[in-house]
């Protein structure tokens, strides 16, 4: 194929459409991150405004966007960098972590997908000779090699994510002290170490092969790409100059503190962020977790209702505000705070729990037993739910429905329950009745 007529035209058609394409598929990517993120228990991805698809919302412009299209410029391997803020804390169990990590190369591997779908229904052949079909060659072969490398179980990769949360935390801890250095390494091996770039290489266009898409046409877009591209560099260079943002660097360094369990120097890494940009949400949220984690309650209830202050509608922040009061033993407060999150998101099964301890510390057992019902509606097999619910019923003398609760509660949790039910002092009241003893001991028999 001759592109001599129109080559002059078509390097600049081509280093814009790859990259326009490449924005895409980032954004996709991130997008993926997010929806998993949401439905697995993070809703305040979408009040951070990830579910939007739009680029200036996600946190690291500059290492999702820019300097990808960078290595792209240059001839390296464009990698999306992690651009959405997922708070690991708030999903539901490891089975979600996991989804999570795996959401983002799922959509960027059913973006390679559609991409390829005019190959292999033989719209684009060799015989036309038009810009758009080297070029698109082109991105798809580099979407391949982007999921390929993402898969890779080396921090801070996708595929590492998916895997991080089945390690031991000790190997969690070790892992995550090289983060920093893992995509260097990747880039580094594959560069200088010709056996390992021939494997990659070739699993990249067997892939590109079955998906109808001829390595040669890729290549061609790829000689387009890369005649004419120094004045692009230069020009994300200097965007890089310009959305430089220190505050990222310093959250950055903090999550990696963090994840080494240097949680003082992460703490101060947070308050650097956020001595430079005071509203810096993600920051505040971070220390105000750690703090929260470390049972430093006082300075996390200053750090929860900042969160708050900034985003009023965050239903998580203020069902953790409301455990913290409930800690500090200001139970009115916890019951407001409780509320205030419900009235925001009537399905967060944690607050109507934790309410209903609240409540229960009060002796309003009626109260109590009602905000544990709304929560295991919410989730029918809340097992701490069931078990509260019978210390309720069992208070209260109500033996027949405590033994009731309490079955189902060990149905869901054998081990753990059948223990409780035997010393916990909550069902006192009803020790002696034979039902219950008769429960506790068809439980210890099996």
């Amino acid at each position: 194929m001759s592109f001599s007529s129109w080559e002059e035209e078509a390097v600049w058609l081509v280093a814009v459409f790859v990259c326009l394409g490449w924005i895409l598929s980032v954004c996709l990517h991130e997008f993926g991150h997010a929806v998993v993120a949401y439905f697995g228990g993070d809703t305040s991805v979408k009040d951070k405004g990830y579910l939007t698809l739009n680029p200036l919302k996600y946190t690291h412009p500059v290492y999702s966007l820019l300097l990808p299209i960078l290595f792209l410029l240059m001839g390296g391997i464009a990698l999306p960098g992690g651009a959405v803020y997922i708070n690991h804390r708030r999903l539901r169990n490891r089975w979600w972590e996991s989804a999570v990590s795996a959401a983002g190369p799922f959509a960027s591997a059913a973006v390679t997908i559609l991409l390829a779908i005019p190959f292999g229904l033989g719209w684009a052949t060799p015989s036309i000779e038009h810009w758009i079909w080297p070029s698109l060659a082109f991105l798809v072969v580099l979407e391949i090699a982007g999921v390929l490398l993402n898969l890779l179980p080396i921090p801070p990769l996708d595929g590492y994510g998916i895997i991080e949360p089945w390690l031991p935390q000790k190997t969690q801890i070790q892992f995550n002290k090289f983060s920093q250095y893992g995509i260097w390494i990747i880039f580094a091996l594959l560069w200088y170490v010709q056996p390992l770039n021939q494997v990659f290489w070739n699993c990249t266009y067997t892939i590109s092969d079955f998906l109808g898409v001829p390595p040669e046409m890729a290549g061609q877009g790829y000689d387009l790409f890369r005649q004419q591209t120094n004045i692009l560099i230069l020009g994300l260079v200097g965007c890089l100059w310009l959305f430089r943002r220190k505050e990222l660097g310093w959250y950055n360094k903090g999550e990696k503190l963090r994840k080494s369990e240097r949680y003082e120097d992460a703490i101060a890494a947070y308050n650097q962020a956020i001595k430079i940009q005071p509203k810096y949400y993600e920051a505040w949220y971070a220390k105000a977790s750690l703090l929260y984690q470390l049972q430093r309650y006082e300075e996390a209830l200053v750090a929860y209702e900042k969160i708050i202050q900034f985003q009023p509608e965050e239903a998580h922040a203020w069902f953790v505000r409301g455990w913290i009061l409930g800690e500090l033993q200001r139970y009115d407060q916890a019951i407001a705070s409780y509320n205030k999150a419900i009235e925001i998101d009537d399905n967060l099964e944690e607050a109507w729990f934790y309410r209903g301890k609240t409540l229960e510390k009060w002796k309003r057992y009626e109260d109590a037993i009602a905000s544990y019902d709304k929560a295991i509606q919410i989730q029918v097999d809340y097992s701490d739910a069931w078990y509260n619910k019978a210390c309720c019923y069992a208070a209260q003398g109500n033996v027949p429905q405590a033994i009731e609760s309490l079955q189902k509660a060990i149905n869901l949790d054998r081990d753990r329950f059948k223990d409780y039910a035997k010393t916990d002092s909550c069902f006192d009241a009803i020790r002696e009745n034979q039902l219950f003893k008769n429960l506790v001991q068809d439980f210890i028999n099996s």
